[in-house]
């Protein structure tokens, strides 16, 4: 449920990245119940591994959250099962190998979601401030192009990434912030600032599965 950009077609040998005196990555230990969740990681993982859920024919093109949200509620409704949901790709197309599953939106539970994974859930519900909270996963062999989300800076949120699932051989996945690389290894958990350039790869054999979550820094931050 990673917000969108109107223009998604900058790769990273075009983007330069921007000068800024905002730190790239934030220390986990300034954000007390967020490193009490991603020490939970493993719990997230057994519930993901066990969730068996269709990529449903939606995409999260061009569209806001709430938009995406009414979208799949008409497919349930109609007798549809709940699951992930596809990001964008090259020219703004539907990207089956990028897709989330969405867990809570405004601090509020997805009601599919917690039937499925309800120990998740209940871990997410300790936190204030939430905007959006998704399981993303990205298929072997894929580059998520260079973006941001300027949006999340007049907001003041922060963006936090668990990985949960990835390759344990030739672990070659990365999220790239403002120039700064950080590897996606399982129960590795980052705090970053998603308003600046950043791009993802998985150059893995392996699906790279990550808990992503948009939050409101001052409910979170250390004092």
């Amino acid at each position: 449920m990673e917000t969108i950009l109107q223009d998604q077609s900058a790769s990273f040998c075009q983007h330069v990245p921007e000068s800024t005196p905002r730190p790239a990555f934030y220390p986990l230990e300034q954000f007390p119940r967020l490193n009490e969740l991603a020490a939970q990681w493993e719990i997230i993982r057994d519930e993901f591994l066990e969730l068996n859920a269709p990529t449903l024919d939606i995409d999260r093109v061009g569209k806001s959250h709430v938009e995406v949200y009414a979208e799949t509620l008409e497919h349930v409704n109609g007798g549809g099962e709940y699951g992930w949901l596809m990001g964008w790709g090259e020219g703004e197309a539907p990207n089956p190998d990028w897709t989330a599953y969405g867990l809570v939106a405004y601090d509020e539970p997805i009601s599919f979601a917690e039937a499925r994974m309800p120990k998740t859930l209940a871990l997410l519900k300790r936190i204030e401030g939430i905007k959006i909270c998704a399981l993303q996963r990205m298929g072997p062999n894929v580059f998520l192009n260079t973006h941001r989300h300027p949006e999340l800076h007049d907001q003041d949120m922060l963006q936090l990434h668990i990985t949960i699932d990835a390759a344990t051989e030739r672990d070659y996945a990365y999220l790239n912030v403002a120039g700064h690389f950080n590897q996606n290894r399982i129960g590795n958990a980052i705090v970053f600032d998603g308003s600046l350039d950043h791009f993802a790869l998985n150059a893995s054999p392996s699906i790279r599965t990550i808990l992503y979550m948009e939050f409101e820094r001052d409910k979170q931050m250390a004092p």
